[in-house]
């Protein structure tokens, strides 16, 4: 069981926010990115903790919901400002929660699977603005192998949260 206290850091994430409640960018996309990047860590061994810390920060310095080149880095420095008071990481952890706060819009893949997942994370909720996820785009084989096995069954953007809520991790193919 993980010694951070999450809702304390939702709480304080969600109360500096520039962005409002019901931005495509914001609290309720935070909480996909959160179950999307727990169903990919629970495939391929990536660190949970970072993983959840990840859908905290990664759009915590967002000002609008159109372009923002700097929200990436500027999550990640809202993350590393809080380590410490709010959560401990070592070194390495503290990296991957970094670089994949700062990267997250600008990296294909880093070769690192706790920061891939958070990369996949984010984009297997592209849905929410209408764009299915891309195999080709993915950063690790889970978020490929989840992205095609919801277009060879059709799956729409309007019916894919629900879709990836109700799946079944064994109907993906050996090796993804």
């Amino acid at each position: 069981m993980s010694a951070i206290d999450f809702a304390a850091i939702r709480e304080f994430v969600y109360a500096q926010r520039s962005i409002g409640e019901h931005s495509v960018h914001g609290p309720e996309h935070w909480a996909h990115v959160e179950f999307n990047g727990l169903l990919l860590a629970k495939m391929n061994g990536a660190d949970e903790d970072v993983v959840r810390l990840f859908a905290l920060f990664h759009d915590s310095r967002r000002v609008n919901d159109w372009y923002d080149e700097k929200h990436g880095p500027n999550g990640a420095a809202l993350a590393r400002k809080m380590r410490g008071t709010l959560f401990q990481l070592d070194d390495v952890r503290f990296g991957w929660l970094y670089r994949a706060c700062a990267e997250h819009t600008t990296a294909q893949s880093t070769g690192i699977v706790t920061v891939d997942t958070c990369f996949d994370a984010d984009r297997l909720d592209l849905v929410r603005i209408g764009i299915m996820p891309d195999p080709v785009r993915m950063a690790t084989p889970e978020g490929a192998a989840i992205a095609r096995l919801a277009r060879r069954e059709g799956i729409a953007p309007n019916g894919f949260r629900a879709w990836l809520k109700g799946l079944d991790a064994s109907k993906l193919p050996v090796g993804y």
